[in-house]
Parts: C-alpha cells; sequence; structure tokens
C-alpha cells in the first residue's frame, strides 16, 4: 500500500505508566510514515463521537487488556467488531490468561499479533486459539532513545565490579523466572571469595528509577543477566490458583515446594525465553554483561556480546578472571555498544519500520471524510467522561506535590487516585498514622508512595485487630535480629503461628534503638488481595501480594517514637489472635 493510512492506537497512555510503555507508545507517532492517532478508553464506558470507519487501522497496544471491560468496554468491543479495517493487536504477558486473551481477540477479528513468544512457543499458544491469524515477532522493549549517544563511564572511574537489580516474580511462571533472583543471590554468596565489589539485591525496596538506576549501571563495571518470560503457559489460570491455594495452606512453603506439590506437571509446557530490554541499557552505558547462555531472542551472542556464566556456576573462576580484564571487557563492551545501539538495529525506528511494512502489506485504505473534527470531539469526549471532577481536582493535586509516577497500585481495576483518597482520609484521621503521614511529606517523599503505604499498614492493623469485616485472615509476626527484618505474614484464620520465643517488647526495643531495617507485609498466601466492603474496593497489597515498608521504616530510623506508635497496636491485636512472632534464629 503507497498511500498513508489513518491508523488508531488505542492504548494507555496516562500519566504515571512505565517510561518504557510510554516510549513505545511514542515510538508510533515518532517514527511512523502513517497518520498515528491514540486513544486511552480505559475506564471510559462509551463514545458517541468514535466512528471507526474512518481509520484504515486499528490497533490494540500491550498496555491494554483487551479482555478486560476496564480498558475495553462493550460499547468499544462492538465497534471493533463491526470495523472492516486492519485490525492489529501487540501483546507481551503470552503466557498469563492465554485462553481468555486469545477468546477476546477472536471476538473483535484480530488480524495481526505482534507477539514477544518465539517458536515453538507462539505455535504452542496460538496456531489453535487464533487461526489465520498473521504473527509477527517483537521484543518487549528497544533501544532507550535517551541513553543514545551518552558519554560512557570509564572502567577505572567504576566503583563497583558487579552490579544487579531483579525482581521476584510469582511461582506459577515456572522455573525459567526465578533465574532472575537464583543468579544474583547465587553470585552475591561467591562474590566475597573473590574480592568482588558487588551491589546486588532482588527486593522490592532495593529497586532503583529513574535517573539514579543510569548512574547505577553506568558505575558498575558489569550487570548480570538471564532470558526473561516464562517456563510455564497457564492457558485458564488454574496454575496459578493453584500455587494460591497450596500457599495458603503453606503460608512458608519455598519454589522448590510449590514447584514439586503443584508446578511439576506443567513445567516446560511452553518455555517462552526473551531477551530483556536491561541488555539494551548495559551495552548504551558500555556496562559489560554476565548472563546465563540463552538464545535471548538472537540479540546477543556468547562471549562476543556477553562473558557466559553456567547455570551451575562451575565456571566462576573463568567468568572472574575476564571481568578483571580491563582489554577484554573494553573489547566486548564496544562490540556491544556497536552491535546493538550504534547499529540502530534494536531501535524504536527500526520497530516501527517493521510496523509500517505490516501496515503497507496488509491494510486496506477505506479513507473517508476529513477525521480530524471527530478526533478531536473524541478526545474532548473522554476529558469529559474520565475521570470525574473530583478525581480531576485530585490528580492535579497529587502532580503538584510531586507524584511519583513509578509507584502505582497492584490492582488494575481500581482508581489508584480512590486508593490514594482514601489513604488521606485514613491517614489523616487515625492519630497512631497521622504523624506518619506528615513526617512522609516533609521528607519529601512521593506521595503515591507515602500514601499506599499509610493504606497498606492501616489495613494491616485492622486485620491484627480482628477489626477488617469479611476477614479469613490471620497475622502472623517474624522478628529476624540478624536482618534487622520485622515480617507480617498473612495465614488462613485456620491456621495459627505457634508460640516460639518472645513478646513484642524486642521488636519495639530495635524500634527504638533504630535498628530496624526491614518491614514487610506477605499476604501472597491469601492471593496477595484485601477486598473492601465499605467502600467497596480491592486493594493489591504490593507487588503481587509482598509490600516492604521502606518508606515507613525510612520514617521510624529518624522518628522511631512515631513508628512505635504506629506500630504497637499491631504487634498487640496479632499476640491476641494467638498468633506470637517467632525469633529466626
Amino acid at each position: 500500500m503507497s498511500r498513508q493510512a489513518r491508523v488508531l492506537l488505542i492504548c494507555d497512555d496516562r500519566r504515571g505508566a512505565p517510561n518504557t510503555v510510554l516510549d513505545h507508545i511514542d515510538a508510533f507517532r515518532r517514527y511512523s510514515r502513517h497518520d498515528i492517532h491514540t486513544l486511552n478508553t480505559r475506564d471510559m464506558p462509551r463514545s458517541i463521537a468514535l466512528d471507526l470507519d474512518y481509520f484504515d487501522v486499528a490497533v490494540i497496544h500491550y498496555s491494554v487488556v483487551l479482555s478486560s471491560l476496564n480498558y475495553l468496554s462493550a460499547d468499544f468491543r462492538d465497534k471493533l467488531r463491526r470495523f472492516r479495517g486492519l485490525k492489529v493487536e501487540f501483546i507481551q504477558d503470552d503466557y498469563r490468561w492465554i485462553d481468555r486473551e486469545t477468546a477476546a481477540s477472536r471476538d473483535i477479528g484480530i488480524n495481526v499479533l505482534f507477539t514477544v513468544a518465539p517458536e515453538p512457543a507462539a505455535s504452542q499458544v496460538y496456531d489453535e486459539r487464533l487461526p489465520g491469524v498473521r504473527r509477527v515477532l517483537t521484543l518487549t522493549g528497544y533501544v532507550p532513545e535517551n541513553l543514545v549517544g551518552r558519554p560512557i563511564k570509564p572502567l577505572g572511574e567504576r566503583t563497583i565490579d558487579v552490579g544487579y537489580r531483579a525482581r521476584d516474580l510469582p511461582f506459577w511462571l515456572g522455573r525459567l523466572s526465578r533465574e532472575k533472583v537464583w543468579i544474583g543471590q547465587r553470585f552475591l554468596e561467591r562474590a566475597p571469595a573473590y574480592g568482588l565489589r558487588c551491589d546486588i539485591a532482588w527486593t522490592e525496596d532495593q529497586r532503583i528509577y529513574g535517573e539514579r538506576w543510569i548512574e547505577f549501571v553506568s558505575s558498575c563495571r558489569a550487570t548480570l543477566g538471564c532470558e526473561s518470560g516464562a517456563s510455564i503457559a497457564d492457558f485458564d489460570g488454574s496454575v496459578e490458583q493453584a500455587v494460591l491455594t497450596f500457599m495458603g495452606a503453606h503460608p512458608r512453603a519455598t519454589f522448590e515446594d510449590v514447584h514439586e506439590a503443584v508446578l511439576r506437571p506443567y513445567e516446560g509446557n511452553v518455555v517462552m525465553n526473551i531477551v530483556s530490554p536491561r541488555v539494551f541499557e548495559a551495552a548504551a552505558l558500555g556496562t559489560a554483561l554476565v548472563m546465563f547462555p540463552g538464545e535471548y531472542s538472537g540479540v546477543v551472542s556468547p562471549e562476543k556480546h556477553y562473558i557466559v556464566l553456567e547455570k551451575d556456576f562451575s565456571n566462576m573462576d573463568d567468568v572472574v578472571d575476564k571481568l578483571r580484564d580491563d582489554k577484554l571487557v573494553s573489547a566486548m563492551t564496544a562490540r556491544a555498544r556497536h552491535d546493538l545501539i550504534e547499529s540502530g538495529r534494536w531501535g524504536y525506528r527500526a520497530f516501527v519500520d517493521q510496523f509500517d511494512q505490516v501496515v503497507d502489506a496488509d491494510a486496506r485504505t477505506m479513507r473517508g471524510p476529513s477525521i480530524a473534527l471527530r478526533y478531536r470531539a473524541t478526545q474532548a469526549e473522554r476529558a469529559m467522561r474520565v475521570p470525574p471532577p473530583t478525581v480531576r481536582l485530585a490528580r492535579v493535586a497529587s502532580r503538584l506535590l510531586h507524584r511519583d509516577p513509578s509507584m502505582r497500585f497492584s490492582v488494575e481495576r481500581e482508581g489508584q487516585l480512590r486508593k490514594g483518597l482514601l489513604a488521606m482520609r485514613v491517614g489523616l484521621a487515625d492519630p497512631d498514622l497521622r504523624p506518619l503521614l506528615r513526617l512522609g511529606r516533609r521528607s519529601g517523599t512521593s506521595l503515591d508512595r507515602l500514601l499506599r503505604e499509610i493504606l497498606e499498614l492501616s489495613l494491616l492493623r485492622r486485620a491484627a485487630t480482628g477489626d477488617l469485616p469479611g476477614q479469613s485472615f490471620v497475622v502472623g509476626i517474624e522478628f529476624d535480629p540478624e536482618r534487622r527484618a520485622l515480617s507480617f505474614v498473612s495465614a488462613a484464620a485456620a491456621d495459627r503461628v505457634p508460640e516460639r520465643i518472645t513478646t513484642a517488647d524486642s521488636i519495639l526495643e530495635a524500634v527504638r534503638r533504630r535498628e530496624l531495617t526491614v518491614i514487610e507485609w506477605d499476604h501472597r498466601p491469601l492471593g496477595g488481595q484485601v477486598r473492601l466492603d465499605r467502600p467497596s474496593m480491592v486493594v493489591g497489597i504490593g507487588l503481587d501480594g509482598l509490600e516492604t515498608f521502606s518508606v515507613l521504616t525510612e520514617i521510624g530510623r529518624s522518628r522511631p517514637s512515631a513508628l512505635e506508635r504506629a506500630l504497637t497496636p499491631l504487634l498487640s491485636g496479632a499476640l491476641r489472635s494467638g498468633t506470637s512472632p517467632r525469633v529466626k534464629a
């Protein structure tokens, strides 16, 4: 097709979305030779002005959950179903909700699917579920354009030998997803024997964002890596539910426990091994890659672009020798920078060229009258429908208070701002929480993060004291003096954590001495969510059910009396409920 096509990109481009998502969306507008228009349909019940027949192509971006009515209402779904033009879908989490998502794709008649799943995984997932749909292999992310051309810090100025950050993913994704944590844990265990300076972590409270992350990677001689993705495909959600059920009965189960009891029959049913965008970040910043062997979507080659670390760590001596060889490291990082960054092969422009070629080949031009008036009317209609005036005012207030775009509540179907307003009311009304709210604002911490922790702490206190309507769980306490960590663990109401050594006094004494460095709530055994009746909403606890109260911990180290006041009823309530604290040896 030689003529320019009119493309409607349906995406969730609201402020606060991750930068990788916004970069992906913006790439269409910046580089496509076609006429790109974006529309955010999230929480928008209908549109009177929108007429899809004025477009040649409709694209469902991966930021939109096609099967969710919160992202695409019945009205928009019907419009897409009746649309006669080319329908394109981008999907990234191919391993989750497969039956539900592909049913939604069939319902609206998707023609082209951009998927990160390599073969044979793509055939296993889509051949029968999306017959006749053209598949195009894509990546989860591309070279960040803000890193292109950035000066490279010399090796001699890098203060960290090996740096790494990872996220502890749900067990039901299989062994492949666990490698992100295992490589960090096992490398860190061996590093002291070699005298390596390491900064390696995998807990949520240790994550780094924005410019600080770029500076961190630039300060590392090398970073670790492994393939992203999953080695279990959960077609109907039954695997996830089976894991949650097992962990509800065995709240302290390890991955190996869960794998033996639940996951073994599913392990390797579909393997989706893909490259992580972190590879591009390291290459752009001149940081060497030490990675498990893998395919990495064909982006990098072993010993050419990265140092191979065997999964059993049998070649650790060789890896360390190579890391200490300035000439080898400099040559390898230069090759990686040239092949991955400077070549442009893995940039957003190349990605959009691939998209344009699909449009050129598959779209039928059905250009109608000018869409300018209708498109502007649709955007104005969204502004009137989403959000309501009170939420718009709250959004303005949150921006003025330096809203942290990296923090989001876990349960997507409930509005983040609605939870934020509830947290604000709770924090102001509760005399024990009010000082934490005041001190958090004075410290300059992000309002999003502070309100999230205030809300979840209030729920934890209510659960411990039995003041949470409909509550079907109890709260156990674990205190690890060596790690200086206080953990609250949810368990089914029928379970009781047996009484072990101590009372709450030793915990509060650690608070007073400013020794407590970790406070966390593990609600994963109960599914990671708390349902409220008044107001009616679902609150996702932390990331997939694990919350680390990093802001409140920091407040406690500067003002221990404020944290002690907030924790005392929580500890007392948990003790009265029969879940005495356990002290780890």
